[in-house]
């Protein structure tokens, strides 16, 4: 309709008089050099030894091991009970043995997976701010040569689990943002933000 009739009119009233501004509008190819730019919302924090525990329990790679683990731990608690009850219905050394051998596995799957992300969890947790600044379509991290950018465009996912969200981006960058580093004022604005720009993933 613009572009059919640029002829434009602003009416007011003040001090009981009324006011009447005519024009017409020409189209700009430069406005946005003259647009402000939108402040973000900037979170500051220092993720716990706990909080990247819980990280890395959820990041890509270790629940895909922990599946697979559980499945084989339960294939081997299979075969366990079942050298238990041959050994207790026929005898054999050997049965009690490979069904103690397959207790063992078992421990092995479950516990040393959780012990190497608790030892990898207090080696990040080094004191290190993390610094970000969350915009409608972005979430900009860092400063300077280590700064990086998530577009919120649709292609990253979202999580969120013990209070905290994390976001999967491209290239298997992560990013994970603790509420209690939120001001409560915020969190809702943020969490919509977020959830409008990613797309969310749920616990299997």
């Amino acid at each position: 309709q613009i572009a059919a009739n640029p002829n434009v009119e602003i009416c007011a009233m003040a001090d009981g008089d009324w006011l009447r501004i005519e024009g017409e509008l020409v189209e700009d190819d430069d406005a946005e050099e003259y647009e402000i730019p939108m402040a973000g919302i900037r979170v500051s924090y220092v993720l716990t030894e706990e909080e990247y525990f819980k990280c890395l329990k959820h990041s890509g790679i270790y629940k895909s091991q922990g599946t697979r683990g559980l499945i084989e731990a339960v294939v081997l608690g299979i075969l366990a009970v079942i050298f238990f009850v041959v050994f207790f219905m026929t005898g054999g050394v050997s049965n009690i043995v490979f069904g103690c051998i397959s207790l063992i596995f078992i421990a092995v799957l479950l516990v040393v997976p959780n012990l190497h992300m608790r030892s990898m969890a207090k080696s990040m947790a080094d004191g290190k701010l993390i610094e970000a600044e969350i915009y409608p379509d972005s979430v900009e991290i860092g400063r300077d040569d280590g700064a990086w950018k998530i577009e919120l465009d649709g292609t990253s996912r979202i999580q969120e689990f013990d209070n905290i969200i994390m976001i999967f981006a491209d290239h298997n960058r992560s990013f994970a943002i603790p509420e209690r580093a939120i001001d409560p004022d915020f969190l809702p604005e943020i969490k919509g933000i977020l959830l409008a720009g990613t797309t969310p993933t749920y616990e299997e």
